[in-house]
C-alpha cells in the first residue's frame, strides 16, 4: 500500500521542540513553538494549511481530546482539525492522516502535529499515568 502514495506526498517543513524536562512550558507552548518553526522551515503561512491532524494521548487538560484546542492555539479556525490517538504512536497517526489527505487530493498542504507534556504528579497541570 505504501507504493500507492509514492511520489505524491512531500514533507516541506518540520519543527520540533527541545526534548527534556521543560517544566515551565505547557503542551500548548510546545505545540506553538514547533508549529512556528515548521512554518518558517516550509516557507508558508498559516493561511496555506488546509487541514490538520493533531495526535496526543496523555497531556494537560487544556489540549483535551479534540482538535479544537489545536485550532485555537495555532490560529487555524476555519479548517478541519482532527484529533487522533494511538497510544505512543499518536504523532505518527497524525502524520499518516495528513499524508493520506494530501495523497488523495483532499488537500494540498496538511499539518501533522504530535504533542505531549507529561509532568511529575503533584505539579500544576500534571496527570498521573496508569501503571
Amino acid at each position: 500500500m505504501a507504493d500507492g502514495i509514492k511520489d505524491k506526498v512531500a514533507i516541506i517543513g518540520m519543527g520540533c521542540t527541545r526534548f527534556g524536562e521543560l517544566w515551565e512550558k505547557s503542551a500548548v507552548d510546545l505545540m506553538v513553538e514547533a508549529f512556528k518553526e515548521a512554518l518558517e522551515d516550509a516557507g508558508i503561512e498559516e493561511k496555506d494549511i488546509q487541514a490538520t491532524w493533531q495526535g496526543n494521548q496523555f497531556t494537560e487538560v487544556n489540549i483535551g481530546h479534540s482538535g479544537m484546542p489545536s485550532a485555537d492555539a495555532l490560529k487555524l479556525p476555519f479548517i478541519p482539525v482532527t484529533h487522533v490517538e494511538n497510544m505512543c504512536a499518536s504523532g505518527t497517526e497524525a502524520f499518516r492522516g495528513a499524508c493520506y489527505a494530501v495523497a488523495s487530493g483532499a488537500c494540498d498542504i496538511a499539518l501533522a502535529i504530535g504533542v505531549e507534556s507529561l509532568r511529575t504528579p503533584g505539579t500544576p497541570g500534571s496527570r498521573s499515568l496508569p501503571m
